[in-house]
């Protein structure tokens, strides 16, 4: 046994750094050590337990939601269905995979957040580096921040709006996780969160950027009572904006998008304004949700709802509109399963909440924050760098406080003429 535990630190650090990994890798290596763990756990644990399955059910629910509705979908539409079904597997496999690990395992994983944070680091240092080994310095054009984004993206394999989740994330753990707040205070801390910040102000995905503030502000609120904590944290996010905005062209530009929504007319283009096409897709999703907000258009029809309705739009502004996806999760599941499925997601979240709030657990409790924001802006459970992450973290911190207890089972009693009776010691 000894030998197959020896490793777990060093399995539990890849599974940190999987999440940097190209998808088809991550998932294979995610599946491997899983896989692993699973069964070394389950098979020297001799004793039954009692597991919280109707707990690890509830985080999969979403998952089930998908599957019922397959055989009412039209067969036309059937793939797209099944598709969705093996994109999502991580819903339903990742709280599962890890009720069956046991408790000492997934502390063990807990331990290893750092390495999460260490790799964060370096996907964002290599893509940046990579871009300046390309474009040098010559990264004033209009089109700069668009530029950026697209070939972080090439180099990255992360959308600009995920590595930012992440890089909420990676703050996240080195402002509350216990472990490593005893090593990093103060100033050092913030000079650690300085190139983390100063990476997420370049890629500017707006709806991280905000979670990012409210991250902040969750940690000055439970910090409240040692104020010299917040200041250096502080300082260095005012200095890693300002330099963004002052010193990197995709910074000012993003934030430029806000400004050209004053002086929009009505038919202008929204193609050539991120913030106007956000405006138009919020539209669209409300016109769909309108006469779909009871019992959906089902997860195989939500695409032709959406098409449809970017015709008129394009008719409309006198341009091609390609359609886009929800671009926020509540409304595509709202849309997907009507009332009953932004009923369930809201239900998941709030009882993971309540959870977190249980358990003091601040670092969950702003893991679901930083989704609670997102998913206002990204179809988050609809991209492998979303579900994963999804799934996988919300299932680890959900599962964290629980303990598995053995069955109340009667002991057995041993009677000898020499001694009294004695319990058999359990094994375990």
């Amino acid at each position: 046994m000894d030998s197959l535990t020896a490793y777990d630190k060093h399995l539990a650090r890849a599974v940190m750094i999987a999440f940097f990994l190209p998808n088809r890798l991550q998932i294979f290596t995610l599946m491997g050590i899983f896989l692993f763990w699973v069964i070394r756990d389950a098979f020297f644990t001799k004793n039954r337990h009692f597991r919280p399955y109707g707990g690890a059910l509830l985080l999969g629910s979403i998952y089930l939601l998908y599957a019922v509705h397959l055989p009412f979908t039209d067969p036309s539409r059937r793939s797209e269905v099944l598709f969705d079904l093996e994109q999502k597997a991580s819903l339903m496999v990742a709280p599962f995979a890890l009720l069956f690990m046991q408790p000492k395992t997934r502390k063990i994983i807990s331990g290893e957040l750092i390495y999460f944070v260490y790799a964060c680091f370096a996907s964002c240092l290599i893509g940046n580096l990579f871009y300046l080994l390309k474009y040098g310095l010559q990264i004033n054009g209009p089109e700069a921040h668009i530029q950026y984004r697209l070939y972080f993206t090439e180099i990255t394999t992360f959308h600009p709006t995920y590595m930012g989740i992440y890089l909420c994330f990676a703050t996240a753990i080195l402002l509350i996780s216990p472990k490593h707040r005893q090593q990093l205070k103060g100033w050092k801390l913030g000079a650690v969160l300085f190139p983390l910040f100063l990476f997420l102000m370049a890629l500017m995905p707006k709806a991280p950027v905000i979670a990012l503030f409210a991250i902040l502000l969750y940690y000055g609120w439970i910090n409240r009572a040692h104020k010299q904590q917040v200041v250096p944290i502080l300082a260095v996010l005012l200095l890693s904006v300002s330099v963004a905005c002052i010193s990197i062209p995709f910074s000012s530009q993003r934030v430029g998008e806000l400004s050209a929504l004053v002086t929009a007319k009505p038919n202008d283009n929204p193609n050539a304004n991120s913030i106007q096409m956000r405006q138009v897709i919020w539209s669209v999703d409300l016109d769909v949700l309108k006469k779909n907000w009871l019992t959906g258009v089902g997860p195989g029809g939500i695409d032709p709802a959406l098409e449809a309705r970017y015709k008129d739009y394009s008719r409309m502004f006198h341009v091609t509109l390609e359609p886009h996806d929800t671009h926020n999760e509540y409304i595509n599941q709202w849309l997907c399963f009507g009332l009953a499925g932004i009923v369930l997601l809201v239900v998941i979240m709030g009882v993971q909440f309540a959870n977190a709030a249980r358990r003091r657990d601040h670092l969950y409790a702003i893991l679901l924050l930083i989704f609670v924001i997102t998913f206002f802006t990204e179809n988050v459970l609809s991209q492998q760098r979303g579900v994963v992450f999804y799934s996988f973290f919300t299932s680890l911190f959900f599962l964290a406080g629980m303990k598995l207890q053995p069955n109340p089972v009667e002991p057995e009693i041993i009677k000898t003429p020499e001694r009294k009776p004695e319990l058999v010691p359990e094994i375990g």
